[in-house]
């Protein structure tokens, strides 16, 4: 048993929890007060006026994840959530208001709805519809007291649909969607599932029926298509032994005809996982990771997705993989060597990513176009109290038009969604 253990043992795991962010706090106060002598430290770094907060007051407010833009398809409202509640696990068992900012009145949420099924990592995946993207939304919530979701109008608050599943990802065309088991998801990757609904699969290695789910939006059907007794067969690890396995990070094509995920294993306490594509229908199955530690990702082309991958021996690397084969190439002129949650501008041209906190609690948004150097767009302070499953990534995100980028930061001690004008930063 090594000091850490033994230290857990005897003041417990929420005593010990305090203990490891109150050393952070002094060691990030000390590293910013040598800085702060030397002249740096402040809480937002941007050329100002081309950052600016949307809050809904004296609340929390932010969106979620990266892989979904909050902008309405006229750049014209920006979708939010807001929630009193204080950060910790048990504080999304309670609702979340779901609404929107005008651009114009940063200060002015608009609450449309409520969530009960949300988490701090990836929200209620609250998303314009994109059959009405100026208009209508979608969101999960509990429909007659299980997981499912809604379609609702942001001028009328009418809810014109209801679905009895919950949807993790939706098409470009919002025809068709997938789905996982959000329970076992939250269980075993606290923060990226729900915590509404008890997990009835637990100490189930690949229990039946659960896997990766597809829905027809227009009639609601959904239909298992990839089974977890099917990925734990499929090119089997000797690290799989005994393990529970689950997905997660389901990502459509930019046509829908295929999709990525992750398919993960849990054992002993240690996480693994891989990167794998799929067709629609689940057939075509292609492992394209299968060595390091796979991250984060976004799609490139209907060929090409990128992912951050891990090495024992390289590190962290930026990956370009050729979708179907076993292509696959570090980008970035070793620049880009560490974690972020990456995703290209609208018209393909750029690069987003971020990073997570750094000696100083900095989160940075960083942009790179095609064999240049990266650009630090701008920098946030993190406080150490958002540490875990409670943590603020920046989560950037872009509009409809490669302008701007959005992200969710604690900068100013809760969460509050912040608007970069990336254009006038390359311009400059």
């Amino acid at each position: 048993m090594d000091t850490k253990q033994r230290l857990k043992k005897i003041l417990g795991d929420q005593n010990t929890e305090r203990l490891s962010a109150l050393k952070t706090s002094v060691q990030v106060s000390v590293n910013r007060g040598l800085r702060s002598f030397r002249g740096g430290g402040d809480s937002i770094k941007a050329p100002l006026p081309t950052i600016q907060k949307y809050s809904a007051g004296n609340v929390h407010t932010f969106f979620g994840y990266y892989d979904i833009s909050p902008f309405s398809l006229d750049n014209q409202r920006l979708l939010a959530m807001a929630t009193a509640f204080a950060e910790h696990r048990k504080s999304t068992r309670k609702d979340i208001r779901v609404g929107y900012f005008e651009r114009g009145d940063p200060g002015q949420f608009v609450p449309i709805g409520r969530s009960t099924t949300w988490c701090w990592q990836m929200g209620c995946r609250l998303q314009w519809l994109p059959s009405a993207p100026n208009r209508c939304i979608f969101y999960n919530t509990l429909v007659d007291g299980a997981y499912g979701s809604v379609v609702q109008d942001v001028i009328t608050k009418e809810i014109h649909k209801r679905y009895h599943v919950p949807v993790y990802v939706l098409d470009a065309t919002g025809k068709r969607a997938l789905s996982l088991n959000f329970s076992r998801l939250h269980r075993l990757r606290p923060g990226y599932g729900y915590r509404n609904l008890p997990d009835t699969t637990i100490g189930r290695q690949c229990p039946e029926k659960d896997g990766v789910w597809r829905i027809d939006m227009e009639s609601g059907r959904s239909d298992l298509i990839i089974e977890l007794s099917q990925l734990a067969a499929l090119d089997p690890l000797p690290s799989m032994k005994n393990a529970e396995h689950y997905v997660n990070h389901l990502s459509f094509s930019p046509s829908g005809e295929r999709f990525m995920f992750f398919h993960l294993w849990e054992s002993t306490g240690k996480r693994r996982n891989r990167l794998i594509t799929s067709d629609w229908n689940g057939d075509n199955i292609r492992v394209l990771e299968n060595e390091g530690t796979v991250s984060h990702y976004t799609w490139k082309s209907e060929t090409e997705l990128l992912a951050t991958v891990h090495y024992a021996e390289m590190g962290t690397r930026y990956i370009l993989y050729t979708d179907q084969s076993d292509l696959k190439v570090p980008i970035g002129k070793n620049q880009l060597n560490k974690d972020g949650h990456p995703s290209y501008s609208p018209k393909g041209n750029f690069l987003l990513t971020d990073t997570y906190p750094d000696k100083y609690r900095e989160q940075h948004v960083l942009l790179m176009a095609a064999d240049e150097d990266l650009l630090d767009a701008a920098a946030l302070f993190s406080p150490p109290k958002f540490r875990g499953e409670v943590r603020c990534d920046l989560h950037p995100r872009w509009d409809r038009e490669g302008r701007y980028v959005c992200v969710d930061s604690t900068a100013g001690g809760r969460r509050q969604l912040w608007v970069i004008d990336i254009a006038t930063l390359m311009q400059n």
